[in-house]
C-alpha cells in the first residue's frame, strides 16, 4: 500500500529535466511519465532534482525508477481533491520489477510522479507494492488520457498476451495487441446491447452468420 502524503502545488515550477520540453519533441507517445525516489542531499548535484516544497527543498533522483514506456494498461478516475484525474498504472514486467524493488529499498521515503515535465503527486512508501500497479492521485489532463487512449488498453479490458495463462503484455506489439483486442471486445458488447435494445435475441446468431446447408 501506498500513503498519499500531499498534493503537490500547481505553481511548482517545472524540472529542468528532458521531460520539460515540448510535447512536440517527444514524437509518440504523445505524453510522458516517470516516477522518481527520493534522493539524498550528498547525492551529486547533476543527479537530483529539486523543488521547495512546504517551507524545505525536496530532493528526488533524476534518473526515474520507471516511466510511460513501462505502462501495460491504465484506468482513468476523478481526482478527490478536483485537480484533473488520477491514473491507475498496470505495469509490465519490467516496470513491475522496478516498482517492487524501489519500494522494498525504500520504506518510509517518497516517490514523486511527473506528468508532461510538471510534479503532480508525492506519495510516501509504506509498503512494497509487489502487483504492479501503481495510482497517480492527481493532475493528470484529459488531453493526457486522450492520447494514451490511442496507444495503450484500459485495465477493464485488458486481455492476457497468453491463451494459457494471464500474461500483462510488455513488448510494443504486445501492448498494440492488447489495445486492439480491447476495442474489439468494446464494440461487440455495444453491438450486443443494442441488439437487446432492439429485442432481438442475442444468444442466437445472425442470419448472416447462419451457415448454408
Amino acid at each position: 500500500m501506498k500513503l498519499l502524503l500531499h498534493a503537490v502545488s500547481a505553481a511548482v515550477l517545472c524540472f529542468s529535466l528532458s521531460s520539460c520540453d515540448t510535447l512536440s519533441s517527444f514524437g509518440k507517445p504523445k505524453y510522458k511519465f516517470s516516477v522518481h525516489i527520493q534522493g539524498e542531499p550528498n547525492d551529486h548535484p547533476k543527479e537530483i532534482i529539486q523543488f521547495p516544497f512546504q517551507g524545505q527543498q525536496l530532493i528526488f533522483k533524476k534518473v526515474p525508477e520507471f516511466g510511460q514506456t513501462a505502462i501495460a494498461a491504465f484506468e482513468p478516475f476523478i481526482a478527490d481533491d478536483g485537480a484533473g484525474n488520477g491514473l491507475l498504472l498496470k505495469l509490465d514486467a519490467h516496470g513491475r520489477n522496478m516498482l517492487e524493488n524501489a519500494t522494498r529499498l525504500h520504506q518510509g521515503e517518497l516517490l514523486l510522479t511527473v506528468v508532461n515535465g510538471v510534479p503532480v503527486d508525492i506519495i510516501q512508501i509504506d509498503s512494497p507494492i509487489t502487483d504492479g500497479r501503481f495510482t497517480i492521485w492527481r493532475g493528470v489532463s484529459d488531453e493526457t488520457i486522450a492520447q494514451m487512449e490511442k496507444r495503450l488498453p484500459r485495465i477493464s479490458g485488458l486481455k492476457s498476451s497468453s491463451g494459457y495463462f494471464e500474461m500483462t503484455p510488455s513488448t510494443a506489439k504486445e501492448k498494440r495487441e492488447a489495445r486492439r483486442a480491447a476495442e474489439q471486445e468494446k464494440k461487440y458488447l455495444e453491438d450486443m446491447a443494442r441488439r437487446a435494445e432492439r429485442g432481438e435475441d442475442v444468444t442466437a446468431p445472425r442470419s448472416k452468420e447462419i451457415p448454408l446447408e
